[in-house]
């Protein structure tokens, strides 16, 4: 039995660089925008220690270890499989392996995951923001999606908003029953039995988004099946994102650029993932590590995209304000400018912002230009009082005092907490 630890821990300096190189396995699969995003942040590491050689092969998410890594003499891995997909002699608390992907949503392997809970606030936030008081949760049928249904449910409860989730476990045991019936009375092949259970499951689907109230915000486990949401929605005659949003969770911005419409999708810090995987297994290798960490990386944002790109709010004089302020946020925008886009008084403005939002015009035009940042100091190279001005401060200083008011850090500390490799 490995031992865990319970929660998250700091991680101490990276320790100086071996003698001589390690070798290390990279049992991550190239053929999703995930693994590659992580595989970028490895590279980091690579060209900053040099003291490593790698191991790898062209895969996707969900094929076996590959046969070489049984008699393989290398010193560490890090891997996307579960601990029991790895050849035994990779397997125990005294092998040197990191894993990057959530099996047991309770009881997680030591390695480095994506922090769901702020996955799911930032989902959950998003669509209350846009004035959504019903949401729901699509996962599909496993352990990872499992985790974050859970955290949709308390984000949703802390945000006041009616909450469903669409029965992923029982549409899978539905569609195998369905699919070995046709298999047994009329001879299918395993192809057409699919291909049944994939029909059964868009049923499903279709009639789990009729019975939503409407307009609904709906928060996919992952882009697929966000994707997949939006063709059922067009299928029933559902208009996305009046009727019902999507929000979608990876940020595949190939995948999600060609759904229509363009889906929402909150981005994972990946190359933050994969650089904290090779210092943890840094660690491991030099006998410096617990052996049962687990390190969580909060995500880096929200990508809006059309499936979400609407106000779910009656007030019309609110949805005009909110509009202004998305658009002209950053460009020394005051609360007068807002309300004269209206057809109400500021004074008037703010109260109904106080009513349906719970914070002033002001708060409102803050927390835009802090997001916007927060995008800066992650995305780009930009000097602080660069991304000050850009963001519509009127300078570096007031930046930092409300960026520390507001996240507990300053932008320096924030944009080294998302970018390790720079610090």
């Amino acid at each position: 039995m490995v031992s865990r630890s319970r929660s998250p821990r700091r991680v101490p300096p990276t320790p100086p660089a071996a003698a001589t190189p390690r070798e290390v396995a990279l049992v991550i699969e190239t053929s999703k925008a995930y693994g590659r995003g992580v595989l970028k942040g490895i590279s980091t590491w690579l060209h900053q220690r040099r003291d490593w050689t790698i191991a790898i092969d062209e895969r996707g998410l969900d094929d076996p270890a590959p046969d070489w890594l049984a008699r393989w003499p290398g010193e560490g891995v890090i891997t996307r499989l579960g601990e029991e997909a790895l050849p035994p002699e990779w397997r125990g608390p005294t092998r040197p392996v990191v894993f990057l992907r959530r099996v047991l949503a309770a009881d997680p392997l030591p390695g480095v995951y994506t922090d769901d809970e702020a996955v799911m606030r930032l989902a959950v936030e998003h669509l209350v923001d846009r004035g959504f008081h019903d949401l729901a949760f699509c996962p599909v049928a496993t352990d990872g999606s499992a985790a974050r249904c859970e955290a949709f449910l308390r984000h949703a409860a802390r945000a006041g908003c009616g909450r469903n989730v669409f029965d992923a476990a029982g549409a899978t045991r539905r569609q195998a029953t369905a699919a070995f019936a046709a298999g047994s009375h009329a001879r299918r092949s395993a192809a057409a039995a699919r291909a049944a259970a994939i029909e059964e499951d868009r049923d499903l689907l279709g009639a789990w988004l009729e019975s939503l109230p409407k307009p609904v915000g709906i928060v996919a486990a992952y882009d697929v099946r966000g994707v997949q949401l939006l063709e059922v929605c067009r299928e029933r005659g559902l208009a996305v994102p009046e009727d019902v949003a999507v929000v979608g969770i990876d940020d595949d911005d190939v995948l999600c650029e060609i759904a229509t419409p363009a889906l929402t999708s909150v981005a994972h810090n990946l190359a933050r993932i994969g650089f904290e995987a090779c210092r943890l297994l840094d660690e491991r290798m030099s006998g410096a590590g617990r052996g049962d960490d687990v390190i969580v990386v909060p995500p880096l944002g929200v990508s809006v995209r059309q499936s979400s790109d609407t106000l779910a709010i009656a007030d019309i004089d609110i949805r005009r304000a909110l509009r202004q302020i998305r658009t002209r946020a950053c460009d020394a925008l005051v609360p007068d400018d807002v309300a004269a886009a209206t057809s109400v008084s500021r004074r008037a403005l703010d109260k109904k912002f106080q009513k349906h939002l719970g914070r002033t015009i002001h708060d409102e035009i803050m927390r835009t230009r802090l997001a916007e940042a927060r995008r800066l100091l992650v995305e780009t190279d930009h000097k602080l009082l660069v991304v000050a001005v850009r963001s519509g401060f009127a300078h570096a200083a007031q930046l930092c005092n409300l960026f520390k008011a507001a996240h507990g850090m300053s932008p320096t500390q924030y944009r080294k907490a998302a970018r390790p490799w720079e610090g």
